[in-house]
């Protein structure tokens, strides 16, 4: 995986400050991080993005004045260039589909770790999406019960299979994905296999292409 090495600024809002103390800390140490700044409601991020230089806003959804939802798109519609991760415990499909269309660029749940966080934090500023494993499959089953089109090679595979192409297409190894998901190296590598096999693919990069094709990611 590429890493984004241009030193970026970094706004961090939620209302409780034992989380913003809590990444703070954990992002304070990071070479790209050239500055962090909070704020405790969604409005006072709103006012911070459009008068400083912020490149990155990591935002919780329940803020009070006014919530993640409706400042990501005051802040995507004047400035959209400006990345933003939502990290949430509020991470049921429709919310999830609702901030995605109002721009953002990410979303993990808050009991993610360090490692999930740097790793949106890198998708976002190298102009990717990042999408929590468990989140994206939530999501492609809500779209699926809404009738939203899928091919029928999609249909086919299974939860699992799907949470193991997500992680693939972000570039862990047989050995990474099965200590996220508990199980054996081999069982990942027969999920795998039986994936090229179902969509008819060769190799893993077909894998990763099909995965960014039908916006698994």
């Amino acid at each position: 995986m590429d890493i984004y090495k241009k030193p970026f600024n970094l706004l961090i809002a939620d209302d409780h400050h034992i989380i913003l103390d809590g990444l703070s800390k954990i992002l304070e140490s990071e070479k790209t991080v050239n500055k962090i700044v909070t704020c405790i409601n969604g409005q006072q991020a709103v006012d911070i993005a459009l008068k400083e230089e912020i490149d990155c806003i990591i935002m919780d959804i329940n803020m009070p004045v006014l919530n993640g939802l409706e400042a990501t798109k005051k802040i995507k519609f004047i400035k959209p260039e400006i990345k933003i991760i939502v990290v949430s415990m509020l991470c049921d499909a429709p919310m999830v589909s609702k901030l995605l269309k109002a721009g953002a660029n990410a979303f993990i749940n808050k009991e993610s770790g360090k490692e999930e966080l740097l790793r949106a934090i890198n998708k976002v500023m190298m102009g990717e999406k990042y999408l929590s494993p468990d989140i994206s499959f939530n999501l492609y089953a809500h779209l699926s019960d809404r009738g939203v089109s899928i091919k029928e090679s999609e249909k086919s595979l299974t939860p699992k299979e799907i949470q193991v192409l997500i992680l693939i297409a972000d570039g862990m190894t047989n050995k990474e994905i099965a200590t996220k998901l508990f199980l054996s190296t081999s069982t990942i590598d027969t999920h795998r296999k039986n994936m090229l096999a179902k969509l008819e693919l060769r190799n893993t990069a077909a894998l990763v292409k099909y995965a960014a094709e039908n916006r698994l990611l």
